[in-house]
This record gives structure tokens, sequence and C-alpha cells, in this order.
């Protein structure tokens, strides 16, 4: 899906770097994700993205295209689900 995406530093995580701005139409418990890219909001002109991250101040705000968002989400699951697996194992 071609668009953008608002990404910020994650303040803590066992794995997780990055979060993305949550689409509110599509939840109202969540303002930002770690690792759900279905949920992530995707603007259509970068003019609209840097216009919402402009009202964003903490964490580092950025527009990234919306494909880089969601590759930044997929890989920050897959490191938390391995994760989880070798805290199980142990």
């Amino acid at each position: 899906m071609s668009g953008y995406g608002i990404i910020c530093r994650a303040r803590t995580g066992k794995g997780i770097t990055r979060l993305a701005l949550v689409d509110r139409t599509k939840t109202r418990r969540l303002w930002w994700t770690s690792d759900d890219p279905a949920i992530a909001i995707c603007y259509e002109s970068k003019s609209a993205a840097e216009f919402a991250c402009g009202r964003l101040k903490k964490n580092s705000p950025q527009v990234v295209t919306f494909d880089e968002a969601c590759q930044m989400l997929r890989y920050q699951a897959d490191v938390r689900r391995v994760m989880e697996r070798m805290e199980a194992e142990s």
C-alpha cells in the first residue's frame, strides 16, 4: 500500500525500538502500535502526514513511507515472538 505513516522512538521494550501512529477509526484502545501494521494509519498525502506529525512533540516523530513503517512493525513483531519463545524455553 502506498502512502505515508508516522513513527516515533519507543521509550522502552524488549526488542521494540519504534512505534507507529494508530488509525483511531480502527481501534479506540491504542494511540501507538509496536507490532500491528493493520491498525497503523496511512496518510494519502505527505503534506497531511507532515501536518499531523508536526503536532506531535515527544519521542522524535517522523514521516516515513507506509511500506517502511509496516516493515519496521513486522520486524519488531518477529523479534518479539523470538524473545518470548526464548524466555519460555528457559
